[in-house]
């Protein structure tokens, strides 16, 4: 019966990872928006503080929301300019470069005159273009999850109080508080972190002269949100600009990438750690297996979210005696042995 529950667990589990790709055109607007809400949250409380009425009060969000949007938007046309400007100028740079690599490489003479950059950016460059497309066609179907959440959010608890008997509505307050106040919190840390990082970024390739000094600054913060492989992908290209820029020469560049590296693990290794602490209390390994699953199964919005999603499960699990063991898998195991050294600390003492 144990292997038989066991298989039956896991089919549901691959049966609702299909469910949740084949339905992502539905699935992902509404979680960014429930996640939209726990970012505009500070804004929500602003206005009730000062007693605005409802209505009001979520056309502020939106004034909000829409304002850094008209900032995001202006910025990436005049980044996405100039990057053109850029990629013009150092293009037959790239190329010969391109071919002194392969022929460094001891490669056939055939194949490196054969060898085209635009070919090799053309289906990626298209695929961007894809993704942002999908992800506007998306924007109004959030906007309105945004909305009705919004509209329904002073009315859940009295809903929830409503619809079940006292225990059961006092856990089901506990987990969505919990998980409303860890989200928040975590997010705002995140995009400091993330902010300082993308500054710190900024001013290194303005020391060294890099061009598109700004535009890599601002990369290098949205590519922190995912955990693990966005530091290391926010690095490559303000490196390679740097290479096609101050070639043939060697010094700059490997300043750069060693300037670019040092904040990275600074921040990531050091700085992340003390001020997130354990927070999450995610296991390393369950943080990459996140971002592999949501990954493969949402894109790069599932990237984005995979680590607050799995420590919403982590959350629910905490909660419920039948599934805590997940939980305590799913952790990190600091808090644990903190008591544990507490418990020995007192023990000895006594």
């Amino acid at each position: 019966m144990k292997g038989l529950s066991a298989m039956v667990a896991i089919l549901c589990a691959v049966a609702l990872c299909t469910v949740l790709n084949v339905a992502s055109g539905v699935f992902i607007p509404l979680v960014i928006a429930w996640f939209m809400l726990q970012v505009f949250r500070p804004v929500l409380i602003v206005g009730r503080k000062i007693h605005l009425p409802q209505f009001l009060n979520i056309l502020l969000v939106f004034a909000v929301f829409f304002g850094l949007c008209i900032v995001g938007v202006s910025f990436c046309m005049t980044q996405i300019a100039e990057f053109g400007k850029v990629f013009n100028e150092f293009y037959p740079k790239l190329e010969t470069f391109t071919t002194d690599v392969l022929r460094a490489l001891n490669l056939p003479p055939e194949s490196v005159p054969s060898f085209n950059w635009m070919d090799v950016l053309g289906p990626y460059i298209r695929n961007i273009s894809e993704t942002a497309f999908a992800l506007s066609s998306k924007f109004v179907l959030t906007l309105v999850f945004l909305m009705f959440m919004l509209l329904e959010a002073p009315f859940l608890e009295n809903k929830l109080d409503r619809a079940f008997s006292g225990p059961a509505a006092a856990r089901i307050k506990h987990i969505m508080t919990t998980v409303s106040d860890q989200i928040s919190r975590y997010l705002g840390t995140l995009t400091l972190i993330s902010m300082a990082t993308g500054v710190c970024a900024w001013l290194a390739l303005e020391a060294f002269d890099v061009r598109l000094a700004v535009g890599w600054g601002v990369l290098t913060w949205l590519l922190n949100y995912i955990p693990t492989i966005g530091s290391i992908i926010a690095t490559l290209p303000p490196v390679l600009m740097a290479i096609l820029q101050f070639s043939p020469g060697w010094v700059k560049p490997l300043a750069v990438l060693l300037s670019l590296g040092a904040i990275q693990i600074t921040i990531g290794n050091v700085i992340t750690p003390k001020v997130v602490g354990d927070r999450l209390g995610l296991s390393p390994v369950v943080i990459l297996l996140s971002l592999l699953l949501w990954g493969t199964i949402w894109g790069i919005p599932g990237a984005l979210l995979s680590v607050p999603i799995a420590s919403i499960i982590k959350i629910v699990c905490e909660n419920f005696q039948s599934v805590r063991p997940i939980a305590v898998l799913m952790g990190s195991g600091q808090a644990d042995a903190k008591q544990a050294d507490t418990k020995e600390a007192a023990h000895g003492h006594r």
